[in-house]
């Protein structure tokens, strides 16, 4: 197996797609509290009021986004802290 010792090749370099899956502006946070309140909030209320199953689930997973979305932007943080 060869090692190149020397400067990488020349040309364009770009950041791993990884990198975009990292929230970190507040607004990540903001999005993501709100979609977490609004989607939890907004399942439970149409499962109460007999929505429907996928309606609700629907509704629901928003919720689950955005807790996933505002707790990924804190580790981001204090990883960076």
């Amino acid at each position: 197996m060869k090692h190149s010792a020397g400067p990488p090749p020349p040309g364009r370099r770009r950041p791993s797609g990884w990198r975009r899956l990292k929230p970190r502006s507040s607004q990540a946070f903001v999005l993501g509290v709100c979609m977490a309140v609004g989607g939890l909030a907004g399942g439970v209320r149409a499962a109460v009021d007999g929505e429907g199953v996928w309606k609700a689930l629907g509704i629901f997973g928003v919720g689950v986004l955005g807790v996933v979305l505002a707790v990924s932007w804190i580790v981001t943080y204090a990883r960076e802290r």
